[in-house]
């Protein structure tokens, strides 16, 4: 049988084909898996590294681009005013005295707010013996521990009657305050003059606030030679000094001036050239009390660039006077909100307002405190005391209308200067500091001017920016005992 034999050359011509193929093969494998190996180790983390880079350079840029952002809400209330009637309300007889009632309906206000101010009229009496009121007011004690307790944690003390007795017990109510609670700053008056010279500044939420707090004047002649420290009096230069010191190391500065007339609702003339200067220097937010009335609110700004928020008057907050407007007071409302940007911070004051709020008190009932205007009703304003005197007047209906009326005054901005270096004798005349003439006030108007000029269609109403107008003289007649 014939063998069919392959001949050895195409024999090793087929494996040599198979050897090229399968080389090539293996060629193409190596190929493959060395540019997975490249594109796994090298390629992808090059790439990835880059998108990385890329993606951390995007968020920086956006970083870069946008400010930080920290906040604090602030409120005010006005003039806590203890006559008799307020006092005595808490006498006990075990010589326990406690006023934590008088707070009860405007704590949850008072406690929501990163800062919490309060004017505290007068000093403090250094015994229960020597508690008084009208006209010279020593207060109890126990009157700062409840306005600590109700949550109040800046304390304004530049006032006309923070000479009332002098040196004594403008001492005892300084003691008072650095015994018992020494982190809570006390404006306006001052043990030693290092502490005058020192600007008091309360850091919230990473915002550094400064305070300054002055009077236009007392009732007195201070606490005597030696000591006119004690007490911070409008000072031009000196006022200058301390809002300079003020910028150099807080993000914003809030300045309590107590001005005005007593009993009138439109600023006067020398609350608005004040008004003016502050906001030339830079004052951020300015707070007055000591009409014992309502004053409007609002932003005042100049061509200059140069802006403040200022609240003209919020009236009292705790007193038992006897009308309709004195009975009528506010809630100074805002917000301080700091942006930070590569290293440079700017303030905003956001949401500025006055919230209505009452002074209630009913001797019969043994009831007394404020009260947000929004919480009151007809039946607590029948009830009121101040009804024995006033009659039907005091009414909700009555409250809400007053306040309307005095928001919607249009204060008109001073460019005067002339009350900028004045004092103020016993009287309450304004007199020159460098000629020790009287200066006569020429241009402030009084509410009922103003609401007269407006029923009858002259008042100018295109200028609606904030300022003030009328002469602040302290007639402390005008600040009477509630009590009968």
């Amino acid at each position: 049988m014939k063998k069919n034999n392959m001949p050895l050359n195409l024999r090793e011509r087929i494996n040599s084909r198979i050897r090229l193929l399968c080389s090539v093969i293996v060629l193409v494998l190596l190929v493959l898996v060395m540019h997975q190996m490249d594109y796994t180790l090298i390629r992808k983390p090059q790439k990835e590294a880059a998108e990385a880079a890329a993606l951390k350079e995007q968020q920086d840029k956006i970083k870069a681009e946008t400010p930080v952002i920290s906040t604090a809400s602030v409120i005010a209330v006005g003039d806590n005013l203890y006559h008799s009637k307020l006092y005595e309300s808490g006498e006990n007889d075990s010589g326990i005295w406690n006023y934590d009632h008088i707070y009860t309906h405007v704590l949850d206000q008072i406690q929501a707010a990163d800062v919490a101010m309060i004017d505290q009229e007068t000093v403090f009496a250094p015994s229960h013996d020597a508690v008084s009121t009208y006209p010279s007011f020593a207060t109890p004690q126990e009157v700062g521990d409840a306005i600590i307790k109700a949550g109040f944690d800046v304390v304004e003390s530049a006032t006309n009657h923070a000479d009332d007795y002098g040196y004594d017990y403008l001492k005892s109510t300084l003691d008072f305050w650095s015994t018992n609670y020494p982190d809570i700053p006390v404006l306006g008056i001052h043990a030693t003059q290092e502490d005058a010279d020192t600007v008091k500044v309360k850091e919230v939420n990473g915002i550094k606030i400064a305070f300054l707090d002055y009077t236009y004047g007392t009732n007195n002649s201070g606490a005597g030679e030696g000591y006119e420290y004690m007490i911070d009096i409008f000072d031009k230069d000196k006022i200058t000094t301390m809002i300079q010191k003020a910028k150099e190391i807080s993000d914003c500065i809030i300045f309590v001036a107590h001005w005005g007339t007593e009993d009138e609702t439109m600023p006067n003339e020398y609350e608005k050239q004040w008004a003016a200067f502050l906001m030339q220097q830079g004052v951020d937010v300015i707070i007055g009390g000591h009409p014992h009335v309502l004053q409007p609110y609002g932003q005042l700004s100049d061509d200059q660039g140069h802006n403040t928020t200022i609240f003209y008057s919020l009236g009292n907050f705790v007193s038992t006077q006897q009308e309709l407007p004195e009975l009528l007071e506010g809630m100074a409302s805002f917000t301080i909100q700091k942006s930070t940007l590569n290293g440079k911070s700017t303030i905003q004051i956001l949401s500025p307002e006055v919230k209505p709020m009452v002074m209630h008190y009913d001797y019969d009932n043994g009831e007394y405190g404020p009260y947000m205007l929004d919480d009151y009703t007809e039946e607590l304003a029948s009830s009121h005391s101040v009804r024995n005197v006033i009659g039907d007047e005091f009414t909700l209906d009555n409250l809400k209308a007053k306040f309307k009326e005095i928001m919607s005054m249009n204060v008109k901005p001073s460019t005067n200067t002339n009350l900028l270096n004045v004092k103020f004798d016993w009287e309450g005349n304004m007199i020159d500091k460098t000629t020790g003439n009287v200066v006569e006030d020429t241009e402030s108007i009084h509410s009922w001017e103003y609401q007269a000029d407006t029923s009858d269609g002259t008042e100018d109403s295109s200028d609606s920016s904030d300022s003030s107008s009328d002469e602040s003289s302290d007639d402390s007649s005008n600040e009477y005992d509630s009590d009968y």
